[in-house]
């Protein structure tokens, strides 16, 4: 009876575990596997016990066991899945030990409560399976239900920063609200049973009878966090052809709202501060310096949307694949090229006619505003992507018992949504850094001087036809010498070799070069840094660090606007023409003797208004050969990068124009100094020039 009693408490346990969990935090991962191993302790022990039934039992935890594993290892090629596959284990686990219980224990259904009363829905389905007829519905409920988590999570996040906003409040309820009313038409009992559960407890909150922070909002995150892997389920479901399984932590979350809404403890799942502050207080302190920015966006959102007062006027919207998309915007660049080609043969052709070429430079001008208009199709904010760093700094802050104030700015900076996609990744990984690293405890803080809050900054804007995101916390800083001390026992550096400070901060970005003292849960292990920069560069991006220890750490990302499209300078060397991107061009000249000249240890160089800017011959690094080898015979692109600034050595400037970056393809990869490629109006290919790249390989010359 003993053992029962103890299996049914483990079987709980594992169901709240995996609500909590985040699949990518070893810790939560490890902490599930160790309440399942129990488990399968204590069903080993069990008697009396019929053997198939504790067969089944261990099989079911042995192999929940070792799936975890394999996600702690990272031996899952989809991640979301394999929490799938934990889940569906988990509810199969509490369906056998329930035939264990004496016959008024609830055990058919996946469920550990009691069946519910109207007010409050608790009972969990059992597996169905989505007919043909309703995938599209389950769709653009899943399309739709997205957004309005999104809503919700925002707002939730706001308001714990202004606890009395009633306005925000309604917007959270009327979230909850309409995902009831749409899983309800559509029969996902699970979905709406968890909506509506939330919904009452915002509804207490809309009516002034408690407020939505400390616990309250613990679970209202909970909630948000579920229903996103419901929805992730269903969408797997659906790609597969499966049945919908059952969501095991279902129950044990209902009851915690239940419990919420009658004013009773709640247990949370973030950890509280030693001093024993609960979690709201804490987030209420460590986030006030977040409300002037939020009020600032808040503000700003209203100004910029038309209408009477107190109304808010939308636009009429259409939702279109993103496969159509691509089609739409590949077609718009085909079009681009075709056109190029007419207006050449039509310019070069013997007969020429002036009539014809106004009809053709009529129809480049159309062209040219339906390519833009396909592209700004595309661009989408980073507004959702900051929202989830913020939910992130949120959780890992509280974990890692740290006040810390995460600022967002520049949400509305639109970029391509395939940039925007791949920039989550790299952006988390720099966010836990900054966390866990960067940030000091409160204690070691004021030991420093410095105010116990940390403050992190995430930020957007717009520079030179690029997108730039910062990230800048005021914590301890990278220690350079540590850095250097790592890189030598790995052998990534010789030892006594002299390293500039942005040559010895880039280090990081190596597999494995961690300076932590000890390994957390968060970060530590060396791993990361390396992603970040490989997918940025995958991106035609480049990633820069400026540090000062003891102050803070900056993280500058820089991103072209679209993967598709730049205005660029054609220019010729010998007989091979180049593109070089008009928005790294500073200007061209024709230099002077006088103007050229050898510094030694830096090569040549050229004296432009005062300042001495490395010169750059593009024909030895390109391997071509030249019309001239003489620079005062040649013309010079004086181009910048990132306050870098040499001179492109090229034999003649053609024409500026706005041309489709084709892709290398898979059998050249990526060449250094070389971006892409573009069809130009004769039907040749000419090379787009990676400046980055290109600067960093006449300095290793």
């Amino acid at each position: 009876m003993e053992n029962d009693t103890r299996l049914h408490q483990l079987v709980e346990q594992a169901a709240c575990c995996f609500t909590m969990l985040n699949p990518a935090d070893s810790s939560d991962v490890k902490q599930l596997q160790d309440v399942l191993e129990q488990i399968g302790k204590v069903v080993a022990g069990l008697d009396p016990c019929p053997a198939d039934l504790r067969t089944q039992l261990q099989n079911a935890t042995g192999q929940t066991v070792q799936t975890l594993q394999q996600v702690m290892q990272q031996q899952v090629e989809d991640t979301g899945k394999a929490m799938e596959v934990v889940s569906q284990a988990i509810c199969a686990i509490q369906q056998l030990i329930g035939r264990l219980s004496e016959p008024q224990a609830p055990s058919p259904a996946c469920s550990v409560v009691a069946v519910p009363s109207q007010e409050s829905v608790t009972a969990v389905p059992k597996a169905m399976t989505i007919s043909q007829e309703d995938a599209p519905l389950v769709l653009d409920f899943i399309a739709e239900a997205g957004e309005h988590i999104e809503t919700a999570e925002s707002a939730l996040l706001e308001l714990e920063n202004h606890p009395g906003d009633g306005e925000l409040v309604n917007k959270i309820f009327r979230a909850f609200h309409t995902i009831k009313g749409m899983a309800g038409f559509l029969n996902l009992s699970d979905i709406q049973s968890l909506a509506h559960s939330a919904e009452n407890l915002l509804d207490l909150a809309r009516k002034n009878q408690l407020v939505m922070a400390g616990a309250n909002s613990d679970v209202a995150f909970e909630s948000i966090d579920a229903l996103k892997r419901m929805i992730g389920g269903l969408k797997n479901a659906l790609e597969s052809g499966s049945p919908v399984g059952e969501f095991a932590p279902l129950p044990g979350l209902l009851e915690k709202l239940k419990a919420a809404a009658e004013g009773k403890a709640v247990a949370t799942t973030t950890s509280q501060s030693a001093t024993g502050a609960q979690p709201g207080a804490r987030a209420e302190e460590t986030d006030k310096k977040l409300d002037s920015i939020l009020e600032d966006a808040s503000d700003t959102r209203k100004a910029k949307t038309p209408g009477a007062a107190g109304s808010l006027a939308t636009e009429d919207k259409v939702k279109v694949s993103i496969t159509r998309l691509d089609s739409l915007i590949n077609l718009a660049g085909e079009l681009v090229i075709a056109q190029l080609m007419v207006a050449e043969q039509v310019n070069s052709s013997e007969s020429f006619e002036h009539e014809l070429a106004r009809k053709v430079s009529h129809q480049g001008k159309i062209v040219r505003e339906l390519q833009e208009l396909s592209m700004a199709m595309r661009m989408v904010p980073v507004q959702g992507v900051f929202q989830k760093m913020s939910r992130l700094a949120r959780d890992l802050t509280r974990k890692a018992q740290k006040q810390v104030d995460f600022v967002t700015s520049g949400e509305e900076t639109e970029l391509d949504r395939t940039v925007v996609d791949k920039i989550a990744d790299p952006l988390v990984h720099m966010v836990r850094n900054a966390l866990d690293h960067g940030v000091e405890r409160p204690e070691d803080r004021i030991k420093a001087g410095k105010n116990p809050t940390g403050r992190v900054e995430l930020r957007a804007f717009h520079q030179a036809g690029n997108i730039v995101i910062e990230l800048q916390d005021d914590g301890k800083g990278l220690d350079k010498e540590k850095i250097v001390k790592k890189a030598v026992d790995q052998g990534l550096v010789e030892p006594g070799q002299e390293l500039s400070d942005e040559e010895a901060f880039k280090l990081i970005f190596h597999p494995g070069l961690s300076t932590a003292e000890k390994i957390t849960s968060i970060s530590g292990r060396g791993v990361g840094m390396d992603v970040v920069k490989k997918n940025i560069e995958a991106l035609r991006g480049r990633v820069d660090i400026s540090s000062i220890k003891g102050q803070g750490t900056t993280f500058t990302i820089r991103l072209p606007l679209t993967l598709a499209v730049i205005d660029g300078q054609v220019v010729r060397i010998g007989h091979a023409r180049y593109i070089i991107p008009i928005n790294a061009i500073v200007r061209s000249l024709r230099p002077t003797r006088e103007q050229i000249s050898t510094v030694q240890g830096r090569g040549e160089m050229v004296l432009e208004r005062g300042e001495l800017i490395p010169l750059v011959r593009l024909y030895r690094l390109l391997g071509v050969v030249p019309s001239t080898e003489e620079p005062t015979e040649a013309l010079i692109v004086v181009v910048e990068e990132d306050g870098r600034k040499c001179c492109l050595m090229v034999d003649d400037l053609l024409a500026q124009q706005q041309v489709v970056i084709k892709s290398l393809g898979e059998a050249l990869g990526r060449v250094r100094g070389v971006s892409g490629g573009a069809i130009m109006g004769d039907g040749r290919v000419t090379l787009i020039l990676d400046i980055p790249g290109l600067v960093e390989l006449a300095q290793e010359q």
